[in-house]
Order: C-alpha cells, then sequence, then structure tokens
C-alpha cells in the first residue's frame, strides 16, 4: 500500500523545506546513503532515501519521507524482502494521530501509538528511525 492512501483527513501541502532538511539529516549519515532526493523535481510528493543497508538479513532498504506544511509525516521503509512499516503523524480515526504500522506489511489495520513525540523535522526521526525504534520493533517481531 502506498502510504499517503492512507492518510485520512487535511494535512496540507508537502513542505520542501523541511524535507530538504531531513534529507541533509539522511546524508550525513556517511557511507549509508546511496542517493537521497525527491521523486520529482518538478512536482515532489515525497524524497526517497536508499540505504546501502538494511535491517536483519536485508541487504539494502528504501524510505520514502514526507513531511507537510501542517506538521504531519509519513515515514515508509520497504526493503528487498518486502518488509514494510509506517511511523505516521496524521489525522487517522480510531488511532492516536502519532502512529507505527508494524512489519512486515505496515497493514492499515490496528495501528500502534507512536513512540516518536518530537515534532520538528530535525535529526531526531531519522537517527531514531535508523537505530533503536526500528531495530526494538524488528526484534520483538521476530523473536
Amino acid at each position: 500500500m502506498e502510504p499517503d492512501t492512507d492518510i485520512e483527513g487535511e494535512v496540507g501541502p508537502l513542505d520542501e523545506t523541511a524535507v530538504e532538511q531531513i534529507r541533509d539529516e539522511f546524508t550525513a549519515l556517511d557511507g549509508l546513503v546511496i542517493e537521497a532526493g525527491f521523486d520529482s523535481l518538478l512536482d515532489p510528493t515525497k524524497l526517497v532515501v536508499r540505504l546501502d543497508d538494511g535491517i536483519g538479513d536485508a541487504d539494502s532498504c528504501r524510505f520514502d519521507v514526507r513531511w507537510y506544511q501542517t506538521g504531519y509525516y509519513n515515514f515508509h521503509h520497504t526493503d528487498e524482502q518486502d518488509v514494510n512499516f509506517r511511523f505516521d503523524y496524521h489525522p487517522k480515526p480510531d488511532a492516536p494521530n502519532k502512529h507505527f504500522h508494524n512489519p512486515p506489511d505496515a497493514s492499515s489495520e490496528h495501528p500502534q501509538r507512536s513512540c516518536i513525540t518530537v515534532t520538528d523535522p530535525g535529526r531526531l526521526h531519522v537517527l531514531y528511525i535508523l537505530s533503536g525504534g526500528v531495530h526494538t520493533r524488528r526484534t520483538r517481531l521476530h523473536n
């Protein structure tokens, strides 16, 4: 499922400045990021980040990142083993606005409250997602 098909309610337009800041944080992860850029230069809808490593047995992965001018966001992970999960912040009936869609398929049903509490588009999101938060959730899922 494309992450934006799950967004309910008005999230507003993409915040290109915030997404550029997030791109800069990803690219600061020396040697890990293969590429990071907008999906379109003329009408960008997301930042696409490809990493030269993955979680668990994955050799690589991709993050699709959307950050909206309203402060809502979507961080979607996928890899060549078809493991998907998402950290989202947007209106969603019957779920907390800040929520997590579990691996392996990031199902829209029964999202959990997200452990990410900050609301600025900076280093805390990128580093948390790439470190303990993702690893901890994958470990719990597979043990």
